[in-house]
């Protein structure tokens, strides 16, 4: 593992143990005032434990020692505090700490000091801002979005009873639904502000980690926030931070050039960072741009004749060796940007400039119960793709081939050309779509910088949708962000358009898996099941790179949902301790599953004991691994052997 993927696990590592240190107060306090959950003590050891797995893991063996000592006393917060300081990295040796809390094991009680709690928890306390807030519970303030959505969906019911001409619109009625529409617009304007923070309330901390990121690189960078008050969805704000430290992190090691290189090239010997929000209607983007060495040559003419460059960038895996970049990376690299926010119904779009620049533009939605999409109609079906997605909508003209497949000309450059009939399996749902018109509508659709033109019946035009689930059932279709009820009181399917723009180009419809190229055997399809962020990323990126295919999960019932829905794992990697289903019950789960009873299962945990080795063998593993002792090359063997690759 190279010095910057061995940064990259550690400041995960760091950001996990510290969301758990901060759990298992909570978790103390609850103790103590006898409010906690039935299985609290369990959380308590499985947060304690997973911080001693990931730093194992992770090579921290100091904090895994520490970590390890506390889990068997459920010490109280002051040596959970120690154990912050270690993960903060300025933490005294542990030797006679470790040796201090074995020596009074036994006479350690299970209860909480209120004076020691407070001493450890005081100085956060302290550094909380003061402000004239009260705190709301997210899951009111969603059952209030909601309610707004029902109440829209009900004006828009209204609206077309009353667009009938045996109804018709009549004097007092139209100005009472006016009335309406100005209050409804400002309920949901004070929903939408209770359910969004502003960029600020993320960022303080990065101006500062960039300056120490810069002069450990010998650098000098200064970073610009233009647009901290641009609000985005709690939801949303709650998963950015990771992404825009990989970005400025990225954008300083390989981006912007030493002082001296920069001079010689005529660039101000300081590097500029400038991270952007601002808002475009129902959209948010949040840019990162670096006036650095930008893409190298190589790897832009790869962009040009593949059509993407984001594409290129985000490869599970993809190196930088060779062509410098200023937000490739591998591992927990690109590919992990443009997942979440993807997961979220947005887009990623990367562009650079030889010697000058290179721009991360991330498009978000500004609500996620409340989203704009433009809704349109194929084959009696109505589907809905975020507005974030969407380039233009234009009429159907001359079509080409391209590379074999139909195209059109759009603003200048050849774009992939597929009716939506076809792209959603719609023969599945209509029982035979007609052809499309000669000057049917055409809605070209972009994701990680390359677009295609789906054809399709009628566009129905824009509209502010409820997201509605779509259930368990459906739940794994990623094809799928949800459902909205229209007006006339038809469901129109939300779409991603990323999963259908991947489709599109690899030939296979939306709806259904991709298949492996003619001739070549797909690789191996693992499944990871962990429920530490830290470790969990790690094993991802250790197999990804060797050549794998990878699926997570972060408990056994999860692992059980991947396999019940057939998605043709060919071994999987497990954790024992977990939250719900543990690695144990899941591999004897495995063994008595109807089709997938001969998979093959490693268990990488921390328990080393002899005992613990012979539950995880009578449970039906096929090989054991101790966390403390984890080498990257067993693993790597191990699945080899038993895989054959």
């Amino acid at each position: 593992m190279s010095r910057a993927e061995g940064e990259e696990f550690l400041e995960i590592f760091r950001d996990e143990a510290r969301t758990r240190l901060d759990r298992i107060v909570d978790t103390l306090l609850a103790l103590e005032t006898a409010t906690a959950a039935p299985d609290a003590v369990d959380a308590l050891f499985r947060d304690i434990h997973t911080v001693k797995g990931a730093a194992a893991m992770v090579g921290l063996e100091e904090i895994s020692a520490l970590a390890h000592v506390m889990e068997e006393l459920l010490v109280d917060p002051r040596q959970t505090g120690a154990l912050r300081r270690h993960v903060e990295g300025d933490g005294e040796p542990t030797a006679a700490l470790v040796a201090e809390l074995a020596a009074t094991r036994t006479n350690a009680g299970n209860g909480v000091a209120a004076a020691e709690l407070h001493d450890a928890v005081a100085p956060t306390v302290a550094q909380a801002p003061r402000s004239r807030s009260i705190r709301v519970p997210a899951e009111k303030i969603d059952a209030l979005l909601d309610l707004v959505g029902e109440t829209v969906l009900h004006r828009r019911r209204l609206e077309h009873e009353l667009a009938d001409p045996a109804v018709g619109r009549h004097g007092l009625v139209a100005d009472e639904l006016d009335i309406g529409t100005r209050l409804l617009d400002e309920l949901k304007e004070a929903a939408i502000g209770m359910r969004t923070l502003p960029l600020s309330s993320i960022v303080a901390p990065l101006p500062r980690a960039v300056r120490d990121l810069a002069v450990a690189n010998g650098k000098q960078v200064e970073l610009v926030i233009v647009g901290a008050e641009t609000e985005l969805d709690r939801a949303i704000l709650e998963g950015l931070p990771e992404p825009l430290v990989h970005l400025l992190r990225n954008a300083i090691a390989h981006g912007i050039e030493a002082p001296q290189d920069r001079e010689r090239s005529g660039k101000p010997a300081r590097g500029r960072l400038e991270l952007r929000a601002e808002q475009r209607g129902g959209t948010i983007e949040v840019t990162v741009t670096d006036d650095g060495r930008g893409v190298g040559e190589e790897t832009l003419a790869e962009a040009r004749r593949t059509g993407s460059l984001t594409e290129i960038l985000t490869q599970p895996g993809y190196s930088t060796a060779g062509a410098v970049s200023a937000v490739a990376g591998r591992g927990v690299g690109l590919d992990a940007v443009k997942e979440q926010v993807e997961r979220f119904g947005g887009s990623l779009e990367v562009r650079s400039e030889p010697g000058r620049s290179t721009e991360a533009i991330l498009r978000l939605p500004l609500v996620l119960a409340l989203i704009e999409v433009l809704l349109v109609e194929r084959a009696g079906n109505v589907y809905g793709f975020p507005l974030a997605g969407i380039e233009e909508a234009v009429s159907l003209g001359e079509t080409m081939l391209l590379g074999g497949r139909p195209a059109i000309e759009w603003r200048g450059r050849s774009i992939p050309l597929a009716d939506l009939a076809d792209l959603m399996d719609a023969g599945a749902l209509a029982a035979s779509p007609s052809a499309p018109a000669p000057r049917a509508p055409v809605v070209v659709l972009a994701a990680s910088g390359k677009r295609i033109a789906a054809i399709c019946d009628a566009v129905l035009g824009k509209e502010e949708v409820v997201v509605k689930s779509l259930g368990p059932l459906l739940a794994s279709l990623s094809i799928y962000l949800g459902a909205a009820i229209l007006g006339d009181g038809r469901i129109a399917l939300l779409i991603d358009p990323a999963v259908l723009v991947r489709a599109s180009r690899d030939g296979s419809g939306g709806a259904a898996p991709h298949a492996a190229p003619a001739g070549e055997p797909p690789a191996p399809k693992l499944l990871v099941v962990e429920d530490s962020l830290t470790i969990r990323e790690l094993q991802r990126s250790i197999l990804e790179a060797a050549g794998y295919r990878v699926q997570t999960a972060s408990d056994g019932r999860d692992a059980l949902t991947h396999l019940d829905r057939g998605d043709d794992v060919d071994l999987v990697v497990t954790d024992v301790e977990m939250p719900g289903m543990d690695g144990i019950a899941l591999t004897q789960a495995i063994r008595a599953h109807a089709t997938c009873s001969t998979l093959p299962v490693v268990i990488v945990t921390s328990l080393g004991d002899d005992e613990d080795r012979r539950r995880g063998i009578d449970a039906g593993a096929d090989a054991y691994m101790v966390k403390r002792k984890f080498d990257q090359r067993d693993l790597l063997e191990t699945v080899h052997r038993l895989v054959g690759r």
